[in-house]
């Protein structure tokens, strides 16, 4: 039960055709072709609108009128019955977009559900059967079961009586002008749903509610009904799948190990039919699509998640690439900004298809912009405009631009991918127990690998020939179901914070909606990337291979605090208004570091000279503490911790980092002498550090042990 308007809301009756299912253009198309058959004359158009909402014997009763007693009319009905189930059976029943929503809003809601169709129950089981949503009903009542066909009110009190509810209390969907005329002489709440006639004025005085479509009244409706909270990490995704696709634009760390579980709970009600992914590495591909699935493990509690109804495709094929931009409602973009030029390419072509492919008006694309950085939609904007220029003219490029929605987003959460190599042993060791079971064959050997990233041209075609065989060999209930194919580490962190720009993503359970997504950016940027970046460098030069392993070593876990420490203050000066949140974020980050045991250093501490750019993670709370009259002393041994290790493991030349360096420092709003000041030091400490570098454990420890004395 629910408030619909001030209104106690118990059951909802739904017709079938024309409401739930665009079977009326369908059935128009099959009494044409049964009657030319049959009759050597096709029904009119006027005919069969005037037949909208009438019982059989209604528009047996019309047929004779318009076409003579002698009309064959209960073999049309028959042979376009035939007709129309050949054409359901090869290509489904054709639902009502945001259908299946609606209906498990209403469920969800408890409400008892039926049908009231003027359809011959053979006909309505099997399409709602077939359309799977006969799950939902608790009674159908059929035109061959009631004596009097609609307008008469018998067929909607029969499904009220049989739920058990005053008609008063029930939601009455219809299309037709008799079906609504039958709900208001029913007494129900009449919902009126735009079919093929447009309404007259006398349809739209026997109905409360008018919608355009069921997106419309999946609007309204979804006001009232109860939104679910944030999802614990082990709840289950939703069981019924929407008629939404949509699309992940890089199936990697962030897009497969933390985009899909966000799409995968959606609203709590409902998920998309499809997930489409792209991706450039064969072997993620092959491995997913074989499978039907994959998991991401989170360590922390030792669970398991299922990713399922995903579509891994090829980020090469144009082809692929222009079906998902083309299908998809919503589309997440995780790329690294180095990628971001030449993908924007793409991107563009899948726009370009999408424009084409709508005959009508172009439904407005959601752009999820997951890139890492702050101004990322802006700079991802200018990327594609550019190239839709490239491809079209500037009237075309400003329109399409115009018509989708692009939000910035905020990810906390940490993500790694499984190497290769990795992932070979799984499918190594996964078609080993496939065989066993098969009793086809025994291999006891065992193969040591390096955990190395890219697999030798022998273990590549291993490697598909596992993939084949397990595909080829897949079937349900088989004990491949039970051999989850791991692809990512994830961190427990479950929000995504989304600009709020786009109507679709207020129904998304995972998301947090804010005006000034800038704020959260510029908090992730310093709080999180900065302190994460400055520890995997200092970690790395310690010879720590993993964040989790290092923070366990005292000197990396005091550097980590202390820097925590330092750009907490600093934003607490920039962005007061999240004050209070600051302390939380700083702990959920440090917990996760302490668990991030398959997080790599050299993953986080990558691209050293991007993040030391002047306004970044880095820089930016150096800038920022020193107005504010703050300390930064530990951000001064960051800033040289990620020089050395540009030198050491980033293998550039160390004159070349000091060059990049001053650039960067003469863009700061600071004193000049100031600047010359960081220099210097950097310069003399990154030297000296370098000097010792046979000694570089003590060297790095005494140095940062000296900040906290």
């Amino acid at each position: 039960m629910f408030s619909f308007y001030g209104k106690e809301i118990q059951g909802a009756i739904f017709d079938m055709d024309g409401t739930m299912f665009d079977t009326e253009r369908l059935r128009f198309q099959t009494l044409k072709q049964a009657s030319q058959e049959l009759n050597e004359v096709a029904f009119s158009d006027a005919y069969l609108m005037a037949c909208l909402g009438l019982s059989a014997t209604s528009a047996e009763s019309l047929a004779k009128q318009e076409y003579g007693e002698p009309i064959p009319y209960a073999q049309i009905r028959k042979r376009a019955d035939e007709l129309e189930l050949e054409h359901v059976r090869q290509f489904g029943v054709p639902i009502k977009l945001g259908l299946v929503q609606v209906l498990e809003r209403l469920r969800k809601s408890g409400l008892r559900m039926a049908v009231a169709t003027s359809s011959r129950r053979a006909i309505a089981e099997e399409y709602l059967i077939n359309a799977n949503i006969y799950k939902f009903f608790d009674v159908l009542v059929c035109g061959d079961e009631v004596e009097q066909g609609k307008p008469h009110p018998e067929i909607f009190l029969s499904a009220a009586e049989k739920l058990n509810l005053a008609p008063e209390t029930c939601l009455m969907f219809e299309d037709s002008a008799n079906g609504v005329r039958s709900a208001r002489h029913a007494n129900g709440i009449t919902i009126l749903l735009k079919d093929i006639k447009e309404p007259n004025d006398e349809m739209m005085r026997n109905a409360d509610f008018y919608y355009d479509d069921m997106y419309a009244c999946f609007e309204d409706l979804d006001r009232y009904v109860a939104h679910m909270d944030m999802p614990n990490l082990t709840e289950a995704f939703p069981q019924t799948l929407n008629q939404l696709s949509v699309g992940i634009h890089g199936f990697g760390a962030i897009g497969g190990g933390y985009l899909a579980q966000v799409f995968s709970y959606w609203d709590g009600y409902t998920r998309p039919k499809r997930i489409y992914a792209s991706t450039r590495n064969p072997l993620y591909q092959s491995a997913v699509n074989a499978f039907g699935a994959y998991c991401i493990r989170y360590g922390q509690v030792s669970y398991d998640e299922r990713i399922e109804n995903m579509q891994v495709i090829d980020a090469a094929n144009l082809e692929q690439m222009q079906e998902m931009y083309t299908q998809s409602s919503m589309i997440a973009v995780c790329l690294p900004e180095k990628a971001l030029q030449q993908e924007a390419k793409i991107i563009a072509q899948g726009l370009m298809a999408r424009h084409m492919a709508f005959e009508q008006q172009e439904l407005p694309l959601t752009f999820l912009i997951v890139l890492n950085k702050v101004g990322a939609k802006a700079l991802f904007i200018q990327h594609v405009q550019q190239a839709l220029l490239e491809i079209s003219d500037a009237e075309i490029a400003t329109k399409i631009m115009q018509q989708h929605y692009f939000c910035d987003t905020v990810v906390n959460r940490m993500v790694s991918k499984l190497s290769d190599q990795n992932l070979y042993r799984q499918l190594q060791i996964k078609h080993a127990i496939f065989q066993q079971h098969q009793l086809e064959t025994e291999d006891d050997s065992q193969i040591e690998l390096e955990d190395a990233t890219r697999l030798n041209p022998v273990q590549e075609r291993q490697a598909s020939a596992y993939i084949e065989d397990l595909r080829r060999n897949f079937q349900p209930s088989h004990v491949l179901q039970q051999m989850e194919l791991i692809l990512f580490h994830a961190e427990m962190e479950m929000p995504i914070y989304a600009e709020n720009n786009s109507p679709l993503l207020s129904k998304m359970r995972q998301m947090i909606l804010v005006d000034d997504i800038a704020d959260i950016q510029l908090i992730k940027n310093r709080l999180w990337n900065g302190v994460h970046a400055m520890t995997a460098w200092y970690a790395s030069l310690l010879g720590h291979p993993t964040i989790g392993l290092a923070m366990a070593d005292s000197h990396v876990r005091n550097f980590c605090n202390a820097l925590l420490l330092e750009v907490q203050h600093g934003l607490a000066e920039q962005v007061p208004q999240y004050h209070k949140d600051l302390e939380r974020m700083s702990q959920a980050f440090l917990s996760s570091c302490h668990s991030a045991f398959k997080d790599p250093c050299q993953r986080v501490a990558r691209d050293p000279l991007r993040k030391l750019s002047a306004n970044e993670r880095v820089l930016g709370s150096l800038q920022s503490n020193i107005q504010a009259g703050l300390s930064y002393k530990v951000l001064l041994y960051g800033l040289t911790v990620g020089c050395v290790y540009a030198v050491v493991h980033a293998g550039l030349k160390y004159s070349d980092v000091l060059i990049f360096l001053r650039e960067q420092l003469e863009q700061l709003e600071i004193p000049s002498d100031l600047k010359h000041r960081i220099y210097a030091y950097i310069e003399q400490n990154s030297a000296s550090i370098l000097e010792n570098q046979q000694n570089l454990d003590s060297t790095l420890s005494d140095g940062a042990a000296y900040l906290y004395s």
